[in-house]
């Protein structure tokens, strides 16, 4: 393959991070790491529309055609012909969206995008979009949305200046990241002292993804966000839901007769600039880390006081910058030996669940190829292990948290124990 200085880039901490899960989840027979977006639509969509502007975006993303290039104990890349462009497909089905969700979540496509649209018979439609995670973060998918309605509605050219690489100029040497990832190290190892038990066990097994989405009223989420408002004073409100996240996993693990020393999860920070329409490719986020005993988790609100104690010591720590630091010295392992650590120093586990709250969904778009934007929310998949996350979003007043686990880590009874222990932490009731 002839390849340019242009049509290649480095793979972000982040990136390197997913890719490596990915060949895990692959050998296991898991498949791809990947996630799914939900939008659901008003009247007066045009399917011609969507068939054409993601044709044009896809142009102008060379990157989605990409091949990981990963030198001995050199920086990966991703790397591209330049005269080489993806195909961001679109189909019409018909079906629940769930149904036909999962079996998107679940296949393979040579795609990184893909699109299915599932009209409803009062006009308005359900689009599904399919994403692999090694390419695209959340707010990534919002960005490449928010692209797609942009050339939908316009005669302009789509963008590619900036749309991959990191959002700001490296400046950093090796020297000055190495000393900021020293600042990580302490955090990291202390971490690494405490127990953790995820839902999905160590073994890595051949699973499928599931997912349930719950959807809180505009009355619900106005109670839950003034129940959090109360606790945390409008600062990293992030904890009241990771409080009760956590709260989720350990009722599960008490009717399993189970214990776990400490629950760990990280916390996506995002490193695009707020309000940024650029750049739309790779993972550009770093984590902050937070981790709770047992004990600490006896009551919701408590728990979310301590979650929001942690924020502001790794904050006034730069913790998330020294993450991203020592992610990107990472890049240099090779994934089997830089996913091995990882598995070690979590005693198998990996974490104990993934979590996310992407606070307003979508909102660059009010409207999406001629029609309104009434609700949406993100689908990830997970690994196993950890075989499960939760993650939340809102749109229009309106709270949805899903649930996404691989089969086989929790039961349908299990399941609904997480819903009520969900809705009794966040409502109050």
């Amino acid at each position: 393959m002839s390849v340019t200085q242009a049509g290649r880039t480095e793979l972000s901490g982040a990136d390197w991070f997913l890719v490596s899960v990915e060949q895990m989840m692959r050998a296991a027979g898991q498949g791809e790491h990947a996630g799914l977006t939900v939008l659901r639509l008003g009247p007066g969509f045009k399917i011609d529309a969507l068939r054409a502007a993601p044709a044009r975006l896809a142009e102008a993303s060379p990157i989605a055609a990409a091949r990981l290039r990963k030198p001995i104990l050199g920086v990966p890349r991703w790397q591209w012909n330049e005269n080489a462009h993806a195909n961001f497909p679109v189909s019409e089905e018909r079906g629940a969206w769930e149904n036909v969700g999962v079996d998107l979540l679940n296949a393979t496509p040579e795609s990184p995008v893909k699109f299915v649209v599932l009209p409803e018979a009062d006009g308005r439609v359900t689009v599904l979009v399919r994403w692999r995670h090694g390419l695209l973060d959340g707010k990534g998918v919002e960005l490449f949305l928010a692209e797609i309605a942009r050339l939908a509605d316009e005669k302009a050219e789509p963008s590619r200046e900036n749309s991959w690489g990191p959002p700001a100029p490296r400046t950093q040497g090796w020297r000055a990241f190495a000393r900021e990832a020293e600042k990580f190290k302490d955090h990291f190892y202390e971490l690494s002292k405490l127990g953790i038990r995820s839902l999905g066990g160590t073994k890595a097994k051949a699973a499928e993804a599931r997912f349930f989405v719950e959807e809180f009223s505009i009355e619900e989420t106005a109670r839950i966000a003034a129940r959090a408002e109360e606790v945390t004073h409008g600062v990293f409100q992030m904890g009241w839901f990771l409080s009760a996240t956590m709260r989720m996993h350990l009722a599960v693990l008490e009717r399993r007769g189970e214990t776990a020393e400490s629950f760990q999860s990280g916390c996506a920070v995002q490193q695009r600039k707020r309000g940024a329409r650029h750049p739309i490719w790779q993972n550009q986020v770093s984590q902050l880390f937070f981790h709770m005993l047992p004990p600490e988790l006896a009551d919701h609100a408590s728990a979310a006081r301590r979650l929001n104690e942690q924020f502001g010591e790794q904050t006034r720590q730069r913790l998330d910058a020294a993450f991203a630091a020592m992610t990107r010295l990472f890049r240099r392992l090779p994934s089997r030996l830089y996913l091995r650590m990882l598995l070690r120093n979590s005693g198998g586990h990996l974490t104990s669940f993934f979590f996310s709250h992407t606070g307003e969904f979508l909102p660059e778009c009010k409207t999406f190829c001629g029609a309104a934007v009434e609700d949406g929310w993100h689908i990830p998949s997970v690994s196993q292990p950890p075989g499960t996350g939760v993650f939340f979003s809102q749109r229009g007043g309106k709270l949805a948290a899903t649930i996404s686990w691989r089969e086989g880590s929790i039961s349908n009874k299990e399941l609904e124990l997480m819903r009520s222990k969900m809705r009794e932490d966040l409502l109050g009731i």
